[in-house]
């Protein structure tokens, strides 16, 4: 092979327009497909949930999502939409435009929120499955407590100090409602064009979570750019602020 030459590729030829972790995203034509190419690594068995949960946006709210093809444990295929990034965009939109940008956000978070649940977790049923911006991996976990020992028993720290941490899980343990959650609200994962959001994207960790939970990973998953576009105005986009229990979240995964 000489210095010019690519090595072959583990996917179908075509556009990368993403490719991190062994994860890629392909565009093929009118068509993008995301893969995993490594059987027990980042993101393995992501994609058939992201692809029920595609299809039940689409059934059930008039929120702009890819239209799926076809997925498997490796890999999704759905329609490709023109546009950018929000991230891309914002340097360039208008204030009319963000404010219309936001509206549009703000109805479909809402649109969600109605979509309430009786259980906890994926559509796909694999449970509480935590986003990959955690610091370890974890889950599933069948119920919110689950995840909270787990996030009060990092292997670092002894057994008896645990006992302490308790006392912040014991709030994010509260009674709140059961509510559709996207899991990974940020300007990387909206796409717009002319001025309007034309697609959500990303939905890999969706599924029925508590309420706060979908504020929470928002701002936690704001890089520096995000905090200077997305993020001062996430706070609007929610009828109720979760800032306790955010900082609750932050102080909880520092420290693990």
């Amino acid at each position: 092979m000489t210095k010019t030459e690519a090595p072959a590729a583990p996917y179908p030829e075509g556009d990368i327009i993403y490719n991190c972790n062994n994860r890629f995203v392909v565009r093929h034509g009118d068509t993008i497909t995301k893969y995993t190419t490594f059987p027990h690594g980042f993101g393995t068995h992501d994609h058939p949930n992201e692809s029920l949960a595609l299809r039940f946006i689409k059934e059930h709210t008039i929120i702009p999502v890819p239209e799926v093809i076809s997925s498997d444990w490796d890999r999704i295929t759905m329609e490709y939409i023109e546009g950018q990034t929000l991230k891309e965009a914002w340097p360039t939109l208008t204030l009319d435009q963000r404010s219309e940008i936001l509206a549009q956000l703000r109805d479909y978070i809402a649109q969600m929120r109605r979509l309430g649940g009786i259980y906890l977790g994926r559509v796909d049923g694999q449970g509480v499955v935590v986003p990959s911006i955690f610091m370890r991996s974890g889950g599933p976990f069948r119920t919110m407590s689950e995840l909270h020992d787990w996030l009060v028993r990092p292997p670092i720290r002894l057994e008896a100090e645990s006992m302490y941490w308790h006392q912040i899980t014991t709030h994010l343990g509260a009674e709140y409602p059961i509510v559709f959650t996207h899991g990974d609200i940020a300007a990387r994962n909206i796409l717009v064009s002319g001025g309007r959001i034309v697609a959500l994207l990303d939905w890999e960790f969706a599924g029925w979570y508590r309420d706060y939970w979908e504020y929470v990973f928002a701002l936690r998953g704001l890089d520096n750019i995000d905090w200077k576009t997305l993020g001062e105005h996430i706070p609007s986009l929610f009828t109720k602020r979760y800032d306790l229990e955010y900082i609750l979240v932050q102080f909880l995964l520092r420290i693990s």
